[in-house]
């Protein structure tokens, strides 16, 4: 394991039920001070996978390690539905703190910090029972924060919360990871997945995907009636014209296309790049190349000798503004 991951997922196998398992992930490892997303439908196995990365499941066959070992404490797990006890919302943020015994004003001064972190400030003393859906998520997710985890396992943090919840959670989690913590989330909301991630796990019927698109951070340089100019790294996308903030442009990979010389036709997106990876993928080739950031595309077997696609050779990659999504 490197120094920069924390938890190493190795010929993982798990089943409720003998002969049934719910999750088959042969590899997967988790960078530290990174926000990473297990995106898939109901009963894809994102929740039991959380679980076990926690401690709370045991694999039934292979290893999950965190920082090389076994033991997972510094981890806390906020699930879909989090248990909220009767009474104040200081008293629950401050339940783990209690417990732990520590002292009255550090706890006072803890909860009152993360209760502002989650858009709570000034809650302390309010019902648990008088809060919504989305204020009863912030403060369980308050209560985590408090006990100071390096790791945060938040169970679709956004399933049962209103659009300005959503947004007072997206700015947590990217608070979170400026304060040098880990963040592992599951979700089905595709929208929220891509603004938060830096690495997206796609997962389906317990098995994990092939990334289908690129996924690239940057922001909105500028725009008009025609174009939003998007940039990312050194180079700057041609996306369809659009207002809102966006953080995130997703570009699929069967919409990329590779050429010997430069093509002229309407697509707006044009660059150039280096091929560091070939590998064969369910009858394609996914082509990986650096174009000064890492741009992928799937290739057919036939093109890939007809164009004499290899490591080190340099491309055009073409693709149309249509093609790019914001997020």
């Amino acid at each position: 394991m490197s120094n920069s991951e924390l938890f190493q997922v190795e010929n993982l196998r798990f089943a409720y039920e003998p002969g049934q398992p719910v999750l088959e992930i042969p590899a997967l490892s988790v960078g530290k001070n990174s926000v990473t997303v297990f995106a898939g439908g109901n009963g894809s196995g994102k929740t039991t996978l959380l679980k076990l990365l926690n401690g709370l499941l045991l694999p039934g066959e292979g290893r999950i390690s965190y920082k090389g070992r076994n033991l997972r404490k510094e981890t806390v797990l906020v699930h879909q539905n989090p248990y909220l006890f009767s009474g104040t919302v200081f008293q629950n943020v401050a339940y783990g703190l209690k417990i732990r015994k520590i002292d009255p004003a550090v706890i006072k001064s803890r909860v009152s910090r993360f209760l502002s972190v989650v858009g709570l400030e000034g809650f302390e003393a309010r019902k648990v029972g008088n809060l919504s859906g989305g204020e009863r998520q912030r403060v369980a997710l308050a209560r985590a924060l408090a006990i100071e985890p390096e790791v945060i396992l938040l169970d679709e943090p956004t399933a049962n919360v209103d659009t300005p919840s959503t947004s007072l959670i997206e700015d947590f989690i990217f608070a979170m990871k400026e304060e040098g913590k880990t963040i592992i989330l599951s979700t089905h909301n595709m929208t929220f997945a891509y603004r938060i991630c830096d690495r997206l796990v796609q997962i389906e019927t317990g098995l994990i995907r092939a990334k289908g698109e690129n996924i690239f951070k940057g922001t909105v340089e500028s725009r008009d009636d025609r174009f939003t100019l998007f940039k990312t790294g050194p180079v700057t996308f041609k996306c369809p014209a659009q207002k809102g903030s966006f953080s995130t442009a997703v570009l699929p990979l069967d919409d990329v296309i590779l050429s010997s010389e430069p093509i002229h036709t309407s697509a707006q997106n044009s660059c150039r790049g280096k091929v560091t990876a070939v590998t064969g993928e369910n009858g394609l080739f996914r082509v990986t190349l650096d174009a000064g950031l890492i741009i992928e595309t799937y290739v057919t077997g036939f093109s890939i000798e007809q164009l004499g696609v290899a490591k080190d050779k340099e491309f055009y990659i073409t693709f149309k503004a249509a093609a790019i999504k914001l997020y």
